[in-house]
């Protein structure tokens, strides 16, 4: 396009319809929440991430806490960056987890990874958390399903809440009634479980009280379920990994291997790898039982920066900073027993401590390993920031051609480098001159992640015609050897 205006002479515009070029964000950093109460304040502030490239920078946390152990382990295993988010230290173990957890709207505590990038440039990939994230709440409230949703309630109704079983532990649940809006208005749209309660061995009665004073309410009725609930942690971090196209490694229970799957059952949402047990390190001689979430973040960081790339596995990969494992893990026995259950271990096979298994916690099956879930967001947040600069161009021919282009030129990228299959990039039928003159355009994308081989199945047979084989082979030997010379 030219300015059409008066003009003698020659004059030269470059043109705005110019290709976007593909960018791929760094994939290996990884987001370590915890506690450093001798940090230099100024350098690590309080809920404020800080970008840390080395061990140097990192000696700045101070040894107590939890951070320098869970970088320098980051960085024992391989791994690349980290951003380290410092939060306020307390004796009490309450404050403390409500501490690390934080706030989603101050976004404070595992919440500051929302603002992570905003704040150093950068996009963590894997979340690992100080805390015990391997615990659950056992006979609690696991949902509540409204029966009658009432009818001309003026104000919210009282929850009276009995029963739940004999169990002396017992501790009832907190519930919180959410009203209707709208065309909806004046009945109950919902029960929010405030706090789930715990040993309870059977479904609570929930009795809904007052609701205004108009002569045909309707109160409502609602029935509880009970079961294993899930620990904040696991609730906070499946809010948080799918904005950012992030997983989190979590410890597990710990204890034994059912009760490690039986945590992983209060555990879903397709972005939580759970690994179990804990490791053991030497300190001074003494062995000490540690977390182990950042060891498997230290190894994954070590693939993503090796020839695997984003698509490599955590799995099978020899252990550089453990000198044992909490529990022994048998190999394949304890091990498949856990992997297919989607919860992660150590195994001590083949000269050493390997990570095994890389499951994430999903019922889905099409995205329940770890390097296929992480070679998607990748190429997903690389076509979004691809066609980013396409946002407000004219929608011109050569603008469509190169958005097209564009897109299928950073599909073999990927395609070249192993990461996927194959893929495409195509403009849909739904794309309309009603929908385009109000400025939306609709592409079509697919493609394949490269996925893992997890399962290798061998079939060994006997085949007695070897014997034949030897025989000639004796016989050959015979007949051209000095033997042939007897007759």
């Amino acid at each position: 396009m030219v300015d059409l205006s008066y003009a003698h002479g020659v004059t030269l515009t470059e043109s705005a319809e110019t290709p976007s070029l593909l960018r791929v964000q760094r994939s290996g950093i990884t987001f370590v929440n915890g506690t450093a109460p001798d940090a230099d304040a100024a350098a690590f502030p309080l809920n404020e991430p800080q970008i840390v490239t080395g061990a140097k920078q990192a000696a700045a946390l101070g040894v107590a806490g939890s951070l320098l152990e869970d970088v320098t382990t980051v960085f024992g295993e391989g791994g690349s960056w980290c951003i380290v988010n410092r939060v306020p230290d307390s004796a009490d173990a309450a404050t403390q987890q409500s501490n690390l957890i934080g706030d989603p709207i101050a976004r404070t505590g595992l919440y500051a990874a929302l603002r992570a990038k905003a704040l150093t440039g950068y996009q963590p990939r894997v979340i690992i958390t100080a805390g015990e994230t391997g615990t659950w709440i056992e006979g609690g409230v696991v949902s509540v399903s409204l029966t009658v949703q009432g009818a001309n309630l003026t104000e919210a109704p009282t929850i009276e809440v009995t029963g739940g079983g004999g169990d002396a532990g017992k501790v009832l649940p907190t519930l919180e009634v959410v009203m209707g809006e709208g065309a909806n208005a004046g009945t109950v749209a919902g029960v929010r479980v405030v706090h789930p309660g715990k040993k309870m061995s059977q479904a609570p009665t929930i009795v809904f009280k007052g609701g205004g004073t108009d002569a045909e309410k309707v109160l409502p009725a609602a029935t509880a379920s009970v079961g294993d609930v899930a620990n904040p942690f696991v609730s906070a971090l499946n809010v948080i990994t799918p904005k950012i196209r992030a997983r989190a490694y979590i410890t597990g229970p710990n204890t034994s291997n059912a009760e490690a799957v039986r945590f992983r059952n209060t555990v879903n949402g397709g972005r939580i790898l759970i690994i179990d047990p804990k490791t053991i390190k030497n300190v001074n001689g003494v062995p000490v039982i540690k977390p182990v979430a950042a060891v498997f973040a230290g190894v994954r960081a070590r693939v993503v920066a090796s020839s695997e790339g984003v698509s490599g596995s955590v799995s099978n990969k020899v252990l550089r900073t453990i000198d044992g494992v909490a529990r022994t893990i048998s190999y394949p026995d304890d091990s498949n027993y856990l992997n297919e259950r989607q919860v992660a271990t150590i195994i001590n096979e083949r000269g050493g401590f390997r990570t095994w298994g890389s499951r994430l916690a999903t019922d889905d099956p099409l995205w329940q390993f770890d390097s296929v879930r992480a070679t998607a967001d990748m190429v997903n947040e690389s076509l979004e920031d691809l066609y980013f600069l396409y946002v407000d161009r004219k929608f011109t021919k050569a603008n469509l051609k190169m958005l097209i282009e564009d897109g299928n030129a950073a599909l073999r990228v990927f395609k070249n480098n192993d990461d996927i299959l194959g893929g495409r990039v195509w403009l849909p039928d739904i794309n309309e001159p009603t929908t385009l003159a109000a400025g939306k355009l609709f592409l079509d994308v697919e493609f394949e992640p490269v996925g893992i081989m997890e399962q290798i199945h061998i079939t060994a047979r006997r085949n007695i015609l070897y014997y034949r084989l030897l025989l000639d082979e004796v016989n050959g030997a015979i007949e051209t050897g000095p033997l042939s010379l007897a007759a």
